[in-house]
């Protein structure tokens, strides 16, 4: 990852005497980064890994780490296509289906071969039936599959036995642009209060995430509302990079592209947002009216929509949907632990940033939870309601209508239409509430890049010496394939690595 700091870079050109050198410089340390050090060490080329953050790995220790696998290559390519909506070219889909397809053999190359759980594509689109199946490294910790963590500890592990050097805290500064040609040269970074300049011989491969981490980008790219959104995977991801590539001549693609993470939970005490996924139903959401304004047994995880949290009143000029709450009762509490810590059985308990970091263990009852005030108690609703700042006419009203809906053999949700089989009555002292966190997992946009992962100009020309990786520029720009950015890491890092010691 890279900080380029609150003052507006300027061009910086080479300096007077290099403090390193190297063959590759990489900017950033989740999966690309790991692929591209592990592809240009292959290539026998010397790799400098900088990280801003003191804990390797980005977004992709935080993730499930799974990647959905194709059987066939053209068909992969095909399915690249129609989900990028236009946005992809023959040559990017070609190249990456044809990788996509052989990621199972690079890992067995590389010692670790994969596991499968039976998955379908996720979109009805032409080459959907390639992808059956999401394959995973073996866990660590003793669980039946993987997780994000567990892939990242055997990149990691890879990059260095081959002799890639890792820089944390290590922010990368500004790239080094050669005057005449505006090729990339090199990086100026930070190791404390020291400034480094470290030379790329042949080329700078920047795999530094996406943005997810700065409120201010989100609100200018994302959404305009006054609603905050947080980041639940790595808070580092804060789109300097972004002010670098733009301070070269880059020009920017798919930056309104973001994937969703379930409702949360964001407490001062922690970098990231929680996840919150309650295991019974006797719960719903309500604004600061105490009124419901969605479909709760519709989850905003890699929602394709726009959020009713968003929504605008016209009249009253105002978001009426934030802040918003979760409100359940005791049958909800005592069913486990409201904060997710888990995606499917026999997987580790690592999803967050949080969780992932080990920063913090939820307890199974939520008691812990209540004990540091981030979920309100109360015997009555009105009680609950003033602990919360909600309007307590409104929330009782909403209560005894959803209560009344789930009564009869045949529980219905006339308002919102919600799952017949979630209908649950919320009806069980004590009463609990929590305010909810709007969030994402990743953001998908950076540098326009091509099938061979360089950074293009503005007018369609690549940026000598620069490429770029991950989620840093994703090639998804609409609609993301599901378990589809831990292969792009992949694929898209070991190109770079390629072309990077290819000079090409």
């Amino acid at each position: 990852m890279v900080d380029t700091g609150t003052q507006e870079p300027k061009r910086t050109q080479a300096p007077a005497q290099w403090t390193r050198e190297a063959d590759v410089v990489i900017i950033g340390y989740g999966g690309a980064g790991a692929a591209a050090a592990i592809t240009a060490r292959e290539e026998l080329g010397t790799v400098i890994v900088l990280e801003k953050a003191p804990l390797a790995g980005g977004n992709t220790r935080t993730s499930s780490g799974g990647m959905r696998i194709p059987e066939d290559g053209e068909k992969a390519a095909q399915y690249i296509k129609a989900i990028g909506l236009g946005s992809i070219d023959d040559e990017t889909a070609s190249l990456y289906g044809a990788l996509w397809a052989t990621l199972p053999e690079w890992f067995d190359r590389h010692g670790a071969p994969l596991q499968y759980l039976s998955h379908p594509g996720r979109w009805n689109v032409a080459g959907v039936d390639t992808f059956k199946m999401i394959g995973e490294v073996a866990s660590l910790e003793g669980y039946d599959f993987g997780c994000g963590r567990d892939l990242f500890s055997f990149l990691d592990k890879t990059a260095r036995t081959l002799g890639a050097e890792v820089m944390l805290d290590t922010p990368a500064r500004r790239l080094v642009q050669e005057p005449a040609t505006g090729a990339i040269v090199g990086v100026m970074a930070s190791q404390g209060e020291r400034e480094i300049a470290i030379k790329a011989k042949k080329a700078v491969i920047m795999t530094c995430g996406g943005f997810e981490g700065n409120r201010a980008m989100l609100a200018t790219y994302v959404e305009a509302a006054p609603v905050p959104i947080f980041v639940s995977g790595s808070p580092y991801n804060t789109g300097d990079g972004i002010k670098m590539v733009l301070d070269v001549g880059a020009d920017l693609w798919h930056m309104n592209n973001i994937e969703w993470g379930r409702q949360g939970l964001k407490v001062p005490e922690f970098p990231a947002a929680f996840w919150v996924h309650p295991l019974a139903w006797s719960w719903i959401n309500v604004n600061r009216s105490g009124k419901r304004f969605r479909n709760e047994s519709d989850t905003y995880a890699h929602a394709k929509k726009r959020l009713e949290v968003f929504s605008f009143d016209k009249a009253n000029t105002e978001w009426p949907n934030h802040p918003w709450y979760l409100v359940f009762d005791e049958k909800t509490r005592t069913a486990g632990s409201i904060i997710t810590k888990g995606k499917e059985p026999g997987r580790p308990p690592f999803v967050t940033y949080n969780l992932s970091s080990d920063l913090y263990e939820n307890s199974p009852d939520n008691n812990k939870e209540i004990e540091k005030g981030w979920i309100k108690k109360a015997d009555t609703w009105p009680d609950l309601a003033a602990n919360m700042g909600i309007d307590a006419a409104g929330l009782q009203a909403t209560i005894a209508r959803y209560n009344r809906n789930c009564a009869g053999t045949e529980a219905a949700d006339p308002d919102f239409r919600r799952s017949p089989q979630t209908m649950e009555p919320i009806d069980r002292p004590p009463y609990y509430a929590m305010e909810c966190a709007v969030n994402v997992v990743n953001t998908q946009g950076g540098p326009r890049r091509n099938a061979q992962c360089q950074v293009m100009n503005p007018y369609g020309s690549s940026i000598p010496g620069l490429y770029a990786g991950g989620e840093f520029g994703s090639i998804w720009g609409f609609l993301y394939p599901g378990a589809g950015n831990l292969p792009e890491c992949l694929i898209s890092g070991i190109i770079a690595g390629r072309q990077a010691m290819a000079g090409q």
